[in-house]
């Protein structure tokens, strides 16, 4: 009698909580991969190293994301194809741009995205469209509401950013004692840092610095007073020539 062996077979007599132990391990080997091949990009493709002694935490908190995406996520594939876009941005996509213009990626390149892509021509919407694109589309494609730790987790990814916001202040100081910050080397930043914890800390020091723009009235009382202090009249608008016309 000849014995045939299924994978299939195997696996449904594999213990549950095995098999939950394996899937739950998904996101830690997958950063592990991801982390790893990031690093190698980063310094032996376009020579920007992350600081040794600053990788654990870097990648600690990097996991800690991975495992939240993952517990909300319904599918695997799509959510390593996620998974790897994100780490690819963060940590590649920063390399590249430190290579090219000099500093890393930043909350506020969501400003110069149209001045990117009059830098980058057409190679822009393959460099920004394509993976913003693809990491909004594959969240929402692979995101599950039903469950009780699907929701937790969704809950998470929207309450933990809310809360950090709030507490931005506090939170982006603390994280400037630990790692530093030189503002005007904002490459040194990153490999001081790691992709994650620099994009973490920049976001949190953006929203705790935010201010209001100004409004129209105050725009013209500033004119107005800088005017007065050339010696120009304060009532003529600055756009307005000599002949009246604006």
């Amino acid at each position: 009698m000849r014995l045939t062996f299924h994978s299939s077979t195997w696996s449904n007599n594999r213990p549950l909580w095995l098999q939950v132990g394996l899937r739950w391990m998904t996101p830690l080997l997958a950063s592990l991969v991801l982390y790893a091949s990031a690093y190698a990009v980063c310094r032996w493709g376009f020579d920007v190293t992350i600081t040794t002694e600053r990788i654990p935490y870097d990648f600690a908190l990097m996991v800690a994301i991975a495992y939240l995406l993952f517990a909300a996520s319904r599918r695997v594939w799509a959510y390593l194809l996620l998974l790897s876009v994100l780490v690819g941005v963060a940590y590649v996509g920063s390399a590249a741009k430190i290579t090219y213009l000099g500093r890393p990626i930043m909350p506020d390149d969501v400003y110069n995205v149209s001045a990117l892509f009059r830098i980058l021509g057409p190679l822009g919407w393959i460099v920004v469209a394509l993976p913003l694109g693809a990491i909004v589309g594959l969240f929402l494609f692979n995101l599950r509401l039903s469950g009780k730790l699907r929701k937790t987790a969704l809950s998470a990814l929207i309450v933990l950013p809310a809360g950090a916001a709030v507490e931005s202040p506090t939170l982006y100081q603390a994280m400037d004692q630990f790692w530093g910050n030189t503002p005007w080397d904002q490459r040194e930043n990153f490999v001081w840092r790691g992709g994650a914890v620099h994009l973490t800390q920049e976001l949190l020091r953006a929203v705790a610095t935010r201010q209001p723009p100004p409004r129209a009235d105050d725009v013209g009382a500033a004119i107005a007073r800088r005017r007065a202090a050339a010696g120009l009249d304060p009532s003529i608008s600055p756009t307005t020539t000599d002949s009246g016309v604006q």
